[in-house]
């Protein structure tokens, strides 16, 4: 009887082995994790009981170079802008004093500040102008689009222009004109008050500038436009004519100029440095060394030029004299009541204001002994 129930038991589980080599194994589910990106775009719907079917979109490469310097997208208080024709990045930051259009247009990766792609979307900081005294009452959506009033009372660039207006309609807006005989109303205009006001300030450039009122309703559309002109609060130091106005006054100083065969030095009683200019558009910058008492330099110029001293003799004498480059003096030292003025607020180059009206561009490069510079008036 036992080998009987042993022999069933041996049957049974020779059976059972080979069902078992019949039977297909379980296919673990995919990990959606180790599939690329763009071939998470196919899915098979129609299959039920998949789980969640999901669509990712294609990222361009994080690891962009250009990142590191156009970064105006991802910073914070930055909007997208659609370039209108006649767009100018002066105009369009009038209102914003912590950036220049310079580094707007490398926030931008924009190839040239003063040509801007029309259509194209740049980001801009957001507005400091606000809202002033004035009462601010709702839109009226039922009344027809209409414009009662539209004013502008200006100044000089920092102290702006200030516009008031009254109007009716689903929608105002109110935003600037570069160009009057083609202004359209930017694609991120945001609506305002039916009723207010508004001071539009610090202006780069002087000049003639057009806003635009716009009142909708439904497909009813009037609009208003209003000029002013804005003058610049400081004047360029000697007369310089520039459209952009200066960030500050001429800092008056008192000088030393000589003029040389090649060149000129001048010498600045604030700072105490003596700065050399060369006919080659260089320029090097010298601490004055010179102490009373101290020998003239004793090599003779010829009949009509001079030998330079005291300070400028020094200096002149330590550079190699006749071989610095500058050649003799062809004038004496004279005193000269100038001014400074820096060409603009993160700018390398500052104007001097130099005898017989002259006027000198100089630009100083941080880590460089060599300047540049050039005369402009």
């Amino acid at each position: 009887m036992r080998r009987l129930l042993l022999f069933v038991w041996l049957l049974l589980l020779m059976a059972t082995a080979a069902l078992a080599q019949q039977v297909t194994p379980a296919v673990p589910a995919p990990d959606l994790t180790e599939i690329p990106p763009a071939a998470r775009f196919t899915a098979t719907p129609n299959i039920p009981h998949q789980g969640e079917i999901r669509l990712y979109p294609i990222v361009p490469n994080p690891n962009d170079a250009r990142l590191a310097t156009c970064a105006a997208p991802t910073l914070e208080g930055f909007l997208p802008y659609v370039v209108r024709p006649g767009d100018r990045l002066d105009v369009l930051l009038t209102g914003y004093t912590m950036i220049t259009v310079t580094q707007l247009a490398a926030l931008n990766c924009l190839d040239d500040p003063t040509q801007l792609p029309v259509g194209a979307v740049i980001w801009l900081p957001r507005s400091v102008s606000v809202f002033t005294a004035s009462s601010v009452s709702p839109v009226d959506a039922v009344s027809p689009a209409a414009i009662r009033a539209l004013t502008a009372e200006a100044g000089d660039n920092t102290s702006g222009a200030t516009l008031t207006w009254t109007a009716q309609g689903e929608h105002v807006y109110l935003y600037p004109c570069v160009d009057a005989e083609n202004c359209v109303r930017p694609q991120t205009a945001q609506p305002v008050p039916a009723e207010g006001s508004l001071r539009v300030y610090p202006f780069a450039t002087a000049g003639e500038y057009t806003y635009r009122l716009e009142a909708t309703a439904g497909d009813q559309v009037v609009t208003e436009d209003v000029s002013f002109t804005i003058t610049c609060a400081q004047d360029w130091i000697g007369g310089l004519e520039m459209s952009r106005c200066p960030e500050d006054p001429p800092l008056a100083v008192m000088i030393a100029y000589q003029p040389f065969e090649h060149g000129a030095l001048i010498w600045f009683s604030d700072t105490l440095e003596i700065y050399v200019l060369t006919d080659d558009g260089r320029v090097r910058v010298y601490e004055d060394i010179f102490r009373e008492g101290a020998p003239d330099p004793t090599a003779e110029a010829p009949e009509g030029l001079l030998t330079p001293v005291r300070g400028f003799g020094l200096i002149w004498d330590l550079l190699g004299g006749t071989e610095s480059g500058l050649g003799w003096a062809t004038a004496p030292e004279m005193g000269f009541d100038s001014a400074r003025q820096a060409a603009g607020r993160t700018s390398y180059t500052t104007y001097i204001f130099a005898p017989e009206n002259t006027v000198y561009a100089v630009t100083l490069i941080p880590g460089l002994e060599v300047g540049y510079w050039s005369q402009v008036r």
